[in-house]
């Protein structure tokens, strides 16, 4: 498992305010008058968790790799890591608030400003007051033809995966994404499931017919770090269709079909290099009685296991592309199954991701043996709800291997709560 290029991404990694995206669910109303309404959410988690398995692995020089479990801070003589934490969970900390204004009978405008604390460890040292991070901050025109949303935002490609996810980890912690800090969680990111992203956009969503309903958004241009792909032209262009239809009170199907692609540009000794990141997905979701289940697939070119031009950590070369700016490609599987029954939700589900060497890589004296060739793991994680209080109690082990042949095996213990507003 490998740490994110930057404690924001590590943070972002838990997109945790798909929870505020979701409309269905009860806002609690502070003001509502003359056709504006004020309305908050918001959720408090913490949770223990124990980590125990084997250190980072290091490379024949010595070079170590992977970036989650330092050997030499973490591990043991022995290379073998035993770690407890709090830390908070994948939908962690945080609190929206929303502004809705009724411009008339058919047309308003909903907003939100979603904030979400980085760390609950504050106290434990002396040091700068703990992160902030203003997750999502959007307008959305509604009207009876589609809505024009704009702003940062949840991005499209890769929450196909994301509503699979929360079938297991809606109020879990799973990944830890860091081994070193208490910071918010990553569920599965990194073993199938995909990291959409914060992005700032400008969206149109059209209305539902006959349960289907498309999106497509131009949005901020993501680009490269390590090989310089800085070069942004055009936006990053993101597309959705789905379906999604309820079939008596109990059963609800939703079948998603999303891609994205952007043009990369760099200034490689005097040529201009080009290159297109780009990336398919599809998921289903069942929903019948207490049952639900759902998996999917992806697919992408310059994609990384996390999102979009990931950077590995302390290494010298992106995750996304090698060292002549050829990009990876990847593809990823998941998958959950749950069952509630009175409060209570038993959930299950595994997923793995997949990096396809280039020539480069493969060649002698390429420099890259350290690049990731899968990583995947399974879960079963437990939640009771007592009204706005939900506890937590999981399991997951995580398998990862690079194409030096390196591996470490890690599982991951917690047990935790939730109040949810």
């Amino acid at each position: 498992m490998r740490r994110f290029g930057s404690l924001g991404l590590a943070v972002a990694a838990a997109f945790a305010v798909v929870l505020f995206a979701d409309r269905a669910r009860a806002d609690i109303v502070l003001y509502d008058k003359d056709g504006w309404g004020v309305y908050t959410r918001g959720q408090v988690a913490a949770f223990y968790q124990l980590a125990m398995g084997d250190g980072d692995p290091t490379m024949a020089a010595g070079t170590p790799i992977g970036g989650t479990f330092d050997s030499l801070t973490l591990a043991n003589p022995q290379n073998q890591v035993t770690l407890s934490r709090v830390r908070s969970g994948f939908i962690g900390t945080q609190i929206g608030f929303g502004i809705r204004r009724d411009i008339s009978e058919n047309v308003h405008v909903d907003s939100l400003l979603a904030v979400s604390l980085q760390d609950i460890s504050g106290g434990r040292n002396i040091g700068p007051p703990e992160g902030v991070d203003f997750r999502e901050a959007w307008a959305d025109l509604v009207t009876p033809y589609g809505s024009f949303k704009f702003g940062r935002m949840y991005s499209i490609f890769g929450s196909a995966s994301t509503d699979v996810m929360l079938l297991a980890y809606r109020y879990g912690i799973g990944n830890p994404c860091y081994g070193d800090t208490a910071n918010i969680a990553c569920g599965s990111v990194g073993a199938g499931v995909l990291f959409a992203g914060f992005n700032a956009e400008f969206r149109y969503i059209t209305p539902r017919l006959a349960g289907f309903q498309a999106q497509v958004s131009a949005g901020d241009p993501v680009s490269g770090q390590v090989y310089s792909y800085t070069v942004t032209p055009l936006p990053r262009f993101d597309a959705e269709i789905n379906y999604d239809k309820h079939f008596g009170e109990t059963t609800r199907l939703r079948v998603i079909g999303q891609g994205m692609t952007q043009e990369l540009q760099r200034n490689n000794a005097g040529v201009l290099q080009t290159s297109n990141l780009w990336g398919l997905m599809g998921s289903a979701i069942i929903e019948a009685g207490g049952f639900a289940a759902g998996g999917g697939y992806w697919e992408g070119s310059g994609i990384g296991t996390i999102s979009p031009l990931y950077l590995q950590e302390g290494g010298n070369d992106s995750e996304s592309f090698d060292s002549t700016g050829e990009l990876r490609l990847f593809r990823g599987l998941y998958g959950n199954i749950a069952y509630d029954y009175h409060g209570s939700r038993i959930a299950a589900g595994t997923g793995i991701s997949y990096v396809r060497p280039t020539t480069q890589d493969s060649s002698a004296g390429g420099g890259n043996i350290d690049i990731l060739d899968h990583a995947g793991e399974w879960h079963v994680v437990f939640t009771q709800k007592y009204d706005a209080i939900i506890f937590d109690v999981e399991y997951a082990r995580w398998t990862t291997r690079w194409h030096d042949t390196s591996s470490e095996i890690m599982n991951f213990m917690a047990v935790g709560a939730n109040f949810n507003w």
